[in-house]
């Protein structure tokens, strides 16, 4: 499968191959349905139309992926969650800098061990005018832990923990039950957004994910599947966490997200200024988006970790000494430096630095040839392996480069590219054997990623990877209320990952976007969120 973005060398775009490449998509995009030109028109398919006053007033962002459903609680998407952000508030939010701060909610204790009490804000509104109740909490967390008869439990389930309801107390105060202690609850609250009981009971769950209401800056305006989400400022928003001024209602008149998969395809709408706000730019092609008379790349330290990760449940990567092989066999240090610029850390594992309880302890990682040819002989593979790596388009240029330092070693890689909810979608079926694949961590705490993933239960447990031993340092982890307990729990976690191996190859990669400069107030964010309630155009 190609993923449209071509061949290059280790040097990334010329200048003349970038602009030679971005007329040619420009044009192309001129001509696609869902292109600017059409918007600005006042009309959408099918004969909708979108005043001219939204179309005017909005910035569209594109996205690099398409969204499958717009209900908050029924995904496991950051790309689902920086839409949806944008409609619904959480009890809790982060600002720039990745503090917690309160959102919809004014204040909150915790009481004993297992009891947190949350007062609400006044005044706050959904977009249909109910206002904000502590029965619409109780609803959303129980809805997400599967306590509503006829509901599914949540995807975003685990991200709660111990969590086993809620209670409103009155209107304004709704207390949150814990299976014993959750020292970190107000971190998970971030992941979970509130969602009006009297407008979900009305729809049923089916409508609700085409067209959700919230309590958000903007509310939803149309959704046009693999097209665009159209969203407009809402006037009644109660103007969001005072912690994170400036509070009022949105800048913008609303916002336009467009799932835009290729690359090339967002920097081409970037300058041909169909789009202010161009998402996930690859490494290799930064230096070409800093380039663009009217444009420029904004960067943070990223806290989602690359990762190739194998499947234990088979051949070949059943075998300890295979997964000790592959461990030796790439060299990251000339994939950081050629292919991602400079743009990129090689890991050790799969926490970023900044990460909570981040053990600084484990080896480097680095490449052994012999000690890999070595180990694959004792293995049975005297004549080396050949497999087949797995990514998504956006992965292919770090997947080719990886296949290409392993061949010393003796493991001849194909890569093959999936779309990627395609791949993510197998990797849950535990149906691929060797992949390259990434997680976020936004919370910067282990919880937000290693029960994910390492427990035998894991909601995203790719591996097939099962220690008795690292789920009982997990469960202990979650419980302790000793912060030097917890990091020591999770440092411990994190040196048997590095025994059994399920994954090697651990990059962390800035998040880098292409930004009109007409766009202000827009910068990229640590966790990949899109808040656009502070953003504003230029005239």
């Amino acid at each position: 499968m190609a993923d449209g973005q071509g061949t290059r060398d280790h040097r990334g775009w010329t200048r003349r191959e970038f602009l030679s490449a971005a007329g040619r998509l420009a044009a192309l995009a001129v001509l696609a349905p869902a292109s600017t030109s059409v918007l600005l028109s006042g009309c959408a398919r099918g004969g909708k139309r979108l005043s001219r006053k939204l179309v005017a007033g909005s910035l569209s962002v594109a996205l690099d992926a398409d969204v499958e459903t717009l209900d908050p609680a029924m995904h496991r998407s950051r790309t689902v969650e920086a839409v949806v952000r944008n409609i619904c508030d959480g009890l809790v939010a982060r600002d720039a800098e990745m503090h917690y701060v309160p959102q919809l909610a004014a204040d909150w204790k915790v009481e004993g061990e297992d009891r947190w009490v949350f007062k609400l804000r006044e005044g706050v509104k959904f977009h249909n005018g109910d206002p904000l109740t502590a029965e619409d909490v109780k609803f959303t967390i129980d809805r997400i832990i599967g306590a509503i008869e006829g509901l599914p439990p949540s995807p975003r389930k685990d991200l709660l923990g111990p969590v086993t309801g809620a209670e409103a107390l009155d209107p304004q105060t709704v207390v949150i039950h814990t299976d014993g202690p959750y020292p970190i609850l107000h971190k998970k609250l971030v992941f979970q957004e509130i969602c009006p009981k009297g407008y979900f009971e009305k729809v049923g769950p089916d409508e609700f994910a085409k067209k959700p209401v919230g309590a958000g800056p903007f509310r939803l305006v149309e959704w046009s599947p693999g097209e665009r989400i159209v969203l407009e400022r809402f006037a009644d928003y109660y103007g969001g966490s005072p912690d994170i001024p400036p509070v009022g209602p949105a800048r913008l008149q609303g916002v336009i997200f467009r799932p835009l998969e290729e690359a090339a395809t967002r920097i081409a709408s970037l300058e041909a200024e169909e789009v202010g706000v161009a998402v996930n730019i690859p490494a290799d092609q930064a230096d070409g988006v800093e380039a663009l008379p009217d444009a420029h790349l904004s960067v943070a330290q990223g806290t989602r970790t690359h990762f190739v990760g194998m499947n234990l449940t088979r051949k070949p990567f059943s075998s300890p000494l295979v997964r000790e092989a592959m461990r030796y066999a790439v060299d990251p240090n000339p994939i950081v430096e050629k292919y991602l610029l400079g743009r990129a850390r090689a890991l050790p594992g799969i926490l970023v630095p900044m990460a909570f309880a981040y053990d600084d302890s484990l080896p480097a990682p680095r490449q052994d040839i012999a000690r890999a040819r070595e180990l694959l002989r004792i293995a049975g593979y005297p004549d080396g392996l050949r497999v087949t790596l797995d990514c998504e388009a956006n992965d292919k240029r770090i997947a080719e480069a990886i296949a290409g330092s392993m061949k010393a070693a003796g493991v001849q890689a194909e890569v093959r590219v999936w779309k990627k909810d395609n791949l993510l979608n197998q990797l849950r079926r535990r149906e691929r054997d060797l992949f390259l694949t990434s997680w976020g961590n936004s919370s910067l705490d282990p919880s937000g990623i290693l029960p994910v993933l390492f427990r035998s239960d894991g909601y995203s447990n790719f591996f097939g990877y099962r220690n008795p031993e690292v789920d009982r340092l997990l469960d202990e982890a979650d419980r302790a209320m000793s912060v030097a307990e917890r990091r020591q729990k999770y440092i411990e976690v994190q040196r048997q990952l590095q025994r059994d191996i399920p994954t090697c190859f651990h990059l962390a990669l800035e998040e880098l976007y292409g930004v009109s400069n007409r766009v202000e107030n827009f910068a990229a964010r640590p966790d990949g969120m899109l808040p656009m309630h502070d953003v504003s155009l230029k005239s």
